[in-house]
């Protein structure tokens, strides 16, 4: 039987491809934004896989709303909650769907990345 290959995340953590299967992540669509599930959670589920260890549970929500002008905009909203950390939660508004999640998903990085660096035992 084949071995499922290892690849190695963020400071050299190793990671399988069922590994991502169990991570703790619900995806909540609008009806206009179904066909971009599967995207939004496999986009999220490669960054979180990095620090798995460390998330309790993730909710992505990608939302229709409308600005003051009454535009019609697209939202992604984030909740993470860290172990033995604060909760993550942040909003991104854009002009389209892919805009909003390529935005949320560099915040999500660079939050995780400054959450990890903060929790890094001093003198270990």
């Amino acid at each position: 039987m084949e071995q499922p290959k290892e690849k190695k995340g963020w400071f050299g953590l190793r990671r399988t491809k069922s590994a991502l299967k169990r991570l703790p992540i619900e995806v909540v669509c609008s009806e206009s934004n179904a066909p971009l599930q599967p995207e939004v959670e496999g986009r999220f589920r490669r960054l979180i896989a990095q620090v798995k260890g460390r998330v309790a549970w993730t909710r992505i929500k990608l939302l229709d709303v409308r600005d003051e002008t009454g535009v019609l905009m697209k939202r992604c909203v984030v909740q993470m909650r860290l172990r033995h950390s604060p909760q993550v939660v942040f909003a991104v508004t854009a002009h389209s769907a892919r805009e909003a999640l390529a935005e949320a998903s560099a915040r999500l990085e660079r939050v995780l990345a400054r959450r990890l660096q903060q929790s890094v035992p001093v003198g270990v």
